[in-house]
């Protein structure tokens, strides 16, 4: 008996793991894997430099459309300036990968878009062609919500830009979700957002990401003042996040405890951040594949986070590993029915007042026993065969 064939739209390559749109992205082609035939499609970024062959795996069909940077920004502005689209809509645009779309979407009964940036594809095809389609939206988190956060925390340009791009994708994604049979989002949160506040005409299911085994070492010793940030280092909230907890926290730390190291997982680093490295103390260590190590050995993985939306993979990660995580009430707010018990949350205005307690060696015990916490929430909540459950129910029949 022949499987349902599924249409995956995907606005990068869901492989490899750099950040939490690629685990989400994977997760899913994991999960729908089991269920279906997949064609994946996606937007290729540069020259790809590791093996796609768990794309290859895990699918009936894999293909890729590469789009110049220089012609990204050219159709980011026409789309801007001459048909009201929010940036990013054209800057994932690809010519070919839409004629795709018009001469096979008829094969397709099921067709899930990764973002709203992929939704493009579905509604620059014929009505006549998409009818009796079921139409899948993962939003992943509300991107409207991330631009309103970032615009109340940017200066300048960056304050102008992020506002212009609130608004207009205030309007796109009220309109993409309405457009969708069944919408999904990563957070409560962002579902409350894309509902209540923008009033898409739409009822998300809240699915989150599950924690990804990377090999948790209980007998690992933790490193004295050692602390540690993991996260993709372009994402504009996590540069504003490490950059507002340097500027504003870890020089008088430093001075506290002169013992104090700073690691920074996570690749493609701004030269913002590249120019951290050359501070005392602070070390890059880029793209880990598996930063088991590095989390569970630090006292404390700090997640400063001022600006962003949707749930904070870093702290799940983290905290499925038994580390004692401190974060901000933005970096907490996706996470599901947290007691304080299992998570270390801080005012942004008392993150190293926070830190510095915890530093002490005499919180050795109170840090040990919040990461014990850590895991057991993450297992309760975030398993891998509870969000099995909810992906496979919503897609069935």
């Amino acid at each position: 008996m022949s499987r349902k064939k599924l249409l995956m739209l995907c606005y990068r390559a869901p492989y490899p793991l750099k950040s939490g749109s690629e685990i989400r992205m994977y997760q899913f082609l994991e999960i729908l894997s089991g269920k279906y035939d997949i064609t994946l499609l996606y937007l290729q970024e540069g020259k790809e430099t590791a093996s796609m062959r768990p794309l290859y795996e895990k699918c009936r069909q894999v293909e890729s459309f590469r789009v110049a940077k220089w012609k990204r920004y050219l159709q980011a502005l026409y789309g801007y300036f001459f048909l009201r689209q929010p940036l990013q809509i054209g800057y994932f645009h690809s010519d070919a990968m839409q004629r795709w779309m018009d001469t096979h979407i008829g094969e397709y009964p099921d067709i899930l878009c990764m973002h709203v940036r992929t939704i493009q594809y579905v509604l620059g095809v014929k009505e006549e062609k998409r009818r009796g389609k079921r139409i899948f939206l993962d939003g992943i988190d509300a991107i409207t919500l991330n631009y309103y956060n970032s615009y109340q925390t940017s200066h300048g340009v960056r304050k102008l830009v992020n506002r212009m791009e609130y608004r207009r994708m205030a309007e796109y994604e009220r309109k993409a979700y309405s457009k969708a049979d069944e919408t999904i989002l990563i957070s409560e949160r962002d579902r409350d957002y894309i509902v209540g506040h923008l009033n898409a005409d739409c009822s998300p299911s809240v699915i989150f990401n599950y924690a990804i085994d990377y090999g948790y070492q209980p007998e690992l010793k933790k490193q004295e003042y050692t602390i540690a940030f993991m996260g993709k280092m372009n994402y504009a909230p996590n540069v504003d996040a490490v950059l507002f907890f340097v500027k504003n926290s870890y020089h008088r730390l430093k001075r506290r405890y002169p013992e104090l190291q700073f690691r920074i997982i996570g690749g493609n680093a701004t030269a913002e951040i590249r120019k951290l490295g050359e501070t005392d103390g602070i070390r890059l260590l880029g793209f880990v594949e598996n930063p088991a190590r590095h989390l569970q050995e630090a006292s404390v993985v700090i997640a400063p986070m001022i600006s962003g939306s949707g749930l904070q993979n870093k702290i799940v990660q983290a905290m499925y590993l038994g580390c004692a995580v401190l974060t901000t009430p933005v970096g907490a707010d996706g996470l599901k029915n947290v007691t304080g018990q299992e998570l270390i949350i801080a005012d942004r205005e008392n993150i190293g007042e926070k830190l510095a307690y915890y530093l002490r060696p005499e919180a050795k015990e109170e840090l040990r026993e919040i990461g014990q916490n850590a895991r057991a929430y993450i297992e309760r909540y975030y398993s891998r065969g509870k969000i099995e459950q909810d992906v496979l129910r919503l897609f069935s029949p």
